[in-house]
């Protein structure tokens, strides 16, 4: 008779080959069981934004979510997706206006990292939140100004000037919603006992229409900072004063000279004002001052100061004193610089002439000591008789000037 096949050593190779395989199943089930958990914080990735570009189209609000989705599937895949990025796309690209926008979340959506292979079975049982909800609007771009505020503190004795901007106006860009609230770019100093003069690259903050902050992270500017100037210049009172010329037998000595306003506030750096004492009105004459002379003169400073006081002109009376005035009567009156072709007459005959100077001098001379000179040179060419104005020589004592200015007439004939 035949061997039972229990007998057989391969019956047993068989059998325990399938025990060993059963017991692999049922062990591998038990510890790789299914479960239901919820995956947090999945990003959500916005795609065909360079379509909503082309139509002049930005997310404006909702660019940045994430979501959680709750899932049942085996422990070993939980594992690899709690280990890798997992994330929720939303196409855009069909998106053509601008609005309020809500996508639902289903598992088409959803992208599970290069681990996750088509044989693990994942259960999706619900997202939260279950759509995205975003804003779509126009992208627009404006130029607003720049201004300064300054918030600190000068110190003593000197005196800021006005805000500089480089550029003088930023570029804002983001939803047009946004953009349209915007006013001007703001730039706030606030150091305090400020001597010398601010320069320094600065942020700035959007301000809206109603004076007030706008904090938008969906708003781009360019630049992102300006450079910012603000002057501080040293205060310094100046006087104001004429220089004087000698004439008509007066010197500065004889005259008393009075200026309206007497100082004037200037500003400047340091190294303009250390030596500046004082401010010239110009010149004054004395042959053209007869008794007194009061006359207004301009204010002009270098470029390098600023007039604080605003004042543009000074009035000045100059007054003589102590001289003594005569007038003579002169006669001697001849002429230079002949016009070729032509005949010179001098139809003035006698000119009153005034001198002025210490008594003495002044009495001690006579008519002939004076002389009337007529140039010629800048006659017009025409025959006639024509106005032209003449030196007046004295031929005295120093102490001793002639006051003013003389004219005579001249006739022209052609030779």
């Amino acid at each position: 008779m035949g061997k039972k096949i229990t007998d057989s050593r391969w019956f047993y190779i068989v059998v325990s080959l399938l025990l060993s395989f059963v017991l692999w199943i049922y062990v591998g089930k038990e510890a790789n069981p299914l479960k239901t958990n919820t995956l947090s914080g999945v990003q959500v990735v916005f795609s065909g934004l360079e379509k909503l570009e082309e139509r002049g189209l930005m997310i404006s609000e909702g660019a940045d979510q994430t979501v959680s989705l709750r899932i049942r599937t085996r422990n070993d895949v939980w594992f690899r997706l709690s280990q890798a990025d997992t994330t929720v796309t939303v196409d855009v690209s069909g998106i053509t206006e601008p609005g309020e926008q809500s996508v639902t979340i289903t598992s088409r959506n959803i992208n599970y990292p290069r681990s996750i292979t088509a044989t693990d079975s994942i259960e999706l049982q619900y997202t939260s939140p279950g759509a995205i909800s975003f804003t779509v609007s126009k992208w627009a771009s404006k130029s607003v100004d720049v201004r300064g505020s300054f918030e600190g503190s000068i110190a003593e004795g000197y005196q800021r000037g006005e805000f500089s901007m480089a550029p003088e106006q930023v570029t804002v860009s983001g939803p047009q919603e946004l953009v349209d609230l915007v006013d001007y770019a703001k730039v706030t100093v606030t150091q305090t006992d400020m001597n010398a003069t601010y320069s320094q690259d600065t942020g700035y903050t959007l301000i809206d229409y109603d004076g007030n902050p706008i904090y938008a992270d969906e708003l781009e500017t360019d630049p992102e900072t300006v450079l910012v100037i603000l002057p501080v210049e040293k205060l310094k009172e100046v006087e104001l004063t004429v220089d004087v010329l000698p004439g008509g037998g007066a010197t500065a000595d004889d005259v008393e000279i009075d200026i309206e306003p007497r100082t004037i506030m200037v500003s400047g750096s340091d190294a303009d004002l250390v030596n500046l004492d004082s401010i010239s009105l110009g010149e004054i004459n004395l042959s053209n001052v007869f008794g007194s002379l009061t006359q207004s003169m301009p204010i002009q400073l270098d470029t390098a100061l600023t007039n604080v006081s605003g004042i543009t002109e000074a009035k000045v009376t100059v007054t003589v004193k102590g001289l003594t005035t005569r007038t003579l009567q002169v006669s001697n009156i001849s002429f230079i610089n002949k016009p070729v072709g032509y005949q010179a007459d001098v139809v003035t005959k006698s000119c009153s002439v005034q001198i002025r100077g210490k008594e003495d001098a002044v009495n001690a001379v006579t008519a002939s000591q004076l002389r009337i000179v007529a140039d010629l040179a800048e006659m017009e060419l025409s025959t006639g008789s024509q106005t032209i104005p003449v030196k007046v020589y004295l031929d005295s004592s120093s102490d001793v000037g002639v006051v003013g200015d003389y004219n005579i007439v001249v006739s022209l004939t052609k030779e």
